[in-house]
């Protein structure tokens, strides 16, 4: 019942942002993670709520680099609020950003036992904070750029770069 209930919340929520008629982008990426230290690809989506307030839902997955003979990576979803300020009319934009992270990460390494040496996964999950800025150069009415920097305040702290296309539905 309870699973229902969210699922009926999403959808009705949904529904809402489509209703209000707000411009709509959707596009993706590449991007650099600092604490697998590796590249990714970034999903971004983003719809306005108000004429200078954005809500920007992603998910990104990183392949990071293998350290300790262990593979790491990360995958996260991030739902962020943008301010958007007009730095040239309808050409650049810029904005802070503020939100949600959820990250799902896999690392690993090796510690001593009975003075051997072992291996160690290490998997989990975090729930953070998101704060950074970024910007958007706008190519066409329908097509635009994107970069952004922003840090993760959570279990597993880190830094991610991204950059990527967004095209307007």
């Amino acid at each position: 019942m309870n699973t229902l209930k969210r699922i009926t919340l999403l959808l009705a929520l949904v529904g809402c942002v489509f209703m209000m008629n707000a411009q709509l982008l959707i596009g993706g990426g590449l991007g650099y993670n600092d604490y697998v230290a590796g590249p990714g690809v970034i999903i971004k989506g983003e719809f306005e709520i108000m004429e200078d307030i954005v809500i920007s839902p992603n998910a990104s997955y990183f392949i990071g680099s293998k350290i300790y003979n262990q593979k790491r990576n990360l995958l996260a979803f991030d739902v962020n609020g943008q301010y958007i300020i007009e730095i040239m009319t309808d050409e650049l934009k810029i904005y802070p950003l503020a939100g949600l992270n959820f990250s799902n990460y896999k690392t690993g390494g090796y510690y001593l036992e009975d003075g051997r040496v072992k291996e160690r996964p290490i998997k989990g999950n975090a729930l953070g904070l998101n704060v950074g800025g970024g910007g958007r150069w706008y190519l066409s009415d329908q097509m635009s750029v994107f970069a952004e920097l922003k840090y993760t305040v959570s279990d597993i702290s880190h830094a991610v770069l991204g950059a990527g296309i967004l095209l307007e539905l």
